[in-house]
């Protein structure tokens, strides 16, 4: 006589649903949101919406706190390790803290990029407005060894986001309002911040 098949109850349906939920990765979730906005244009439709909602918070201090935060987690021996004589050659420690700045910021800056690429330009502003803080507040307060190593990466990199936050708008950038947030937050830097911007519009 033929086995029956186990009967699932409501109950072992939402057990198996919160275990299938808790065991995939976020590349399975990215694949598995493909697969369903793919099937259904209204889903679609939905997890963009949602996207947006979850990612609609932005504020200009906490991003600054945190790229701040990063920057000073950087360690001097981090420098000693990637520099000096190596298999592809000699790695100039200025380089080594300069690769080291680039890669802690990177994070923001996508940020940056996925506000852009979801057309979410008010949030992807705010983001650019917060690293340049960050990076400013960095430069004036931070006493670590590791900064003596990188004196120039954070007026760099300051020019670097700027550019980014220009290439956001597709018309005229809001010139004016970048000015006096440099003039409020970032003084110091301000006046070349904003004739670097003026100087090379799109």
């Amino acid at each position: 006589m033929a086995k029956q098949a186990k009967k699932v109850t409501p109950k072992q349906s939402g057990t198996r649903k919160a275990n299938t939920l808790e065991s995939i990765t976020g590349a399975d979730a990215l694949a598995i949101l493909e697969v369903l906005a793919a099937r259904n244009e209204n889903l679609a439709q939905e997890i963009d919406a949602v996207a947006k909602e979850l990612f609609s918070h932005v504020d200009i201090d906490e991003v600054a706190a945190n790229v701040q935060m990063e920057l000073e987690s950087l360690h001097v021996e981090d420098i000693w390790d990637r520099s000096g004589a190596g298999r592809d050659g000699y790695v100039d420690p200025g380089d080594a803290a300069l690769e080291m700045f680039d890669e802690a910021l990177k994070p923001f800056q996508d940020e940056v990029d996925k506000y852009r690429r979801l057309a979410m330009l008010q949030e992807a502003d705010l983001a650019c407005r917060g690293i340049l803080k960050g990076i400013y507040d960095f430069h004036k307060e931070s006493s670590t060894e590791y900064k003596q190593w990188a004196v120039d990466a954070p007026c760099e990199y300051f020019g670097i986001v700027l550019d980014d936050w220009k290439k956001l708008f597709a018309t005229r950038p809001p010139f004016p309002r970048m000015s006096a947030f440099l003039q409020t937050h970032c003084p110091d830097w301000a006046e070349w911040g904003t004739k670097s911007l003026r100087s090379r519009r799109p």
